[in-house]
């Protein structure tokens, strides 16, 4: 009978488990967020450190090209300035670093943080390696300096560039923004800087950005324009 009360006394009660219950709930509530940030800033620190890979390429690239980078947009819209592979088989832009040998993994042209399936790496839409055919998007944007369906393109070289942003975060529009770090995008400058620009320094001509149009080329150079001012580097 002693025996019997003394394992009834020991056992935890219906409330007392509830309460551990209720603390546990508690101590993951606050833990979550913590990790989430903790997870969001080692995912920027990632991304930074791609940039900065991808200027290093860069700037390989430059010296067997005569100094050209092989940055800009196509088909006339200045949103669409993140493109690796055209149909039928072209490798356009940074697409030029893997087709060239520059770039061994591709995961570099890509921010681990991104969420959507077409700017992330080797999705159902957007597949890595890119099958012949296929148009594949890679998750930086280059500035929009020139068109690569230009007849007559001249890519720009990276001693003329001096200060200006290289790449981004890909930029097009709101919601590639909102897919990927939200608050900001990183940015690699001509000088081998890579660097969080908040998105109240772009926000005004990003919102202008309503769609993969032609008709938004003048906002999509005002963005860039605001990033490359020296005020536009914040942490």
């Amino acid at each position: 009978m002693e025996s019997e009360r003394a394992t009834a006394g020991a056992a935890f009660t219906l409330i007392e488990l509830l309460v551990v219950i209720a603390i546990m709930a508690v101590l993951i509530g606050i833990a979550l967020p913590v990790l989430g940030r903790v997870r969001a800033s080692a995912n920027r620190s990632t991304c930074l450190s791609n940039l900065r890979q991808l200027h290093a390429l860069l700037a390989a690239y430059a010296a067997d090209h005569e100094g050209e980078v092989p940055i800009g947009y196509r088909l006339g819209r200045k949103q669409f300035n993140t493109m690796l592979h055209a149909a039928p088989d072209d490798f356009p832009m940074l697409g030029r670093l893997w087709s060239e040998g520059y770039v061994k993994d591709a995961k570099a042209f890509y921010c681990p943080s991104e969420t959507a399936p077409g700017q992330a790496f080797n999705t159902s839409v957007n597949p890595w390696p890119p099958a012949v055919g296929a148009t594949t998007q890679g998750g930086y944007a280059g500035n929009p300096l020139v068109d690569w369906s230009s007849p007559d393109l001249r890519l720009p070289r990276l001693s003329e560039l001096s200060g200006l942003p290289l790449l981004a975060d890909g930029c097009g529009l709101p919601d590639r923004v909102d897919s990927r770090h939200r608050q900001g995008v990183n940015v690699l400058y001509a000088n081998g800087s890579a660097r969080w620009v908040r998105r109240a320094v772009f926000d005004e001509p990003l919102k202008r950005n309503s769609g993969m149009s032609a008709a938004n080329n003048a906002a999509q150079d005002a963005l860039w324009q605001a990033l490359a001012q020296p005020d536009a580097v914040a942490k």
